[in-house]
């Protein structure tokens, strides 16, 4: 979407999804009349130098879920953003299991060199959202 509307955009995932990624930068070409989309594999907590940060937005979705890579996600969050980036994150949230504890841990971790306000739910498109769905408006601190 961002690219529709003229945005230069750089997706990223592991690996084993750039096929994915290129698949749907494909299948969606057309809409792009004045932004670009380019797929690269970021692995959090890794080698970022094929990014020139700050970034100016970071858009995030389904990112905080596994134990794993809460550190390395807010590392490279770290590392990615400025404090005139705007990031973007959109998470389910899921009561079973670990699943609490690695949210709670993810806001821990996140606090310390970010804030970040939740976007009501009227403020969202009425046909997507639902209570499980979290949008949240992230900012490093100063």
């Amino acid at each position: 979407m961002a690219a529709t509307l003229g945005a230069e955009v750089t997706v990223t995932d592991l690996e084993e999804l750039q096929t994915l990624l290129r698949m749907n930068i494909q299948d969606n070409q057309a809409l792009i009349n004045c932004g670009s989309v380019t797929a690269k594999v970021l692995k959090w907590g890794e080698d970022l130098s094929e990014f020139i940060p700050p970034m100016h937005y970071v858009l995030m979705a389904d990112c905080i879920y596994y134990e794993q890579s809460i550190i390395p996600l807010v590392e490279s969050l770290k590392l990615l953003c400025g404090p005139d980036t705007c990031i973007i994150c959109c998470y389910e949230q899921r009561t079973e299991g670990i699943n609490p504890q690695v949210e709670r841990q993810f806001f821990e971790l996140l606090q310390q060199n970010f804030s970040w306000e939740e976007i009501p739910s009227d403020k969202q498109d009425s046909e997507f959202s639902s209570p499980d769905i979290h949008i949240l408006h992230i900012r490093r601190k100063a």
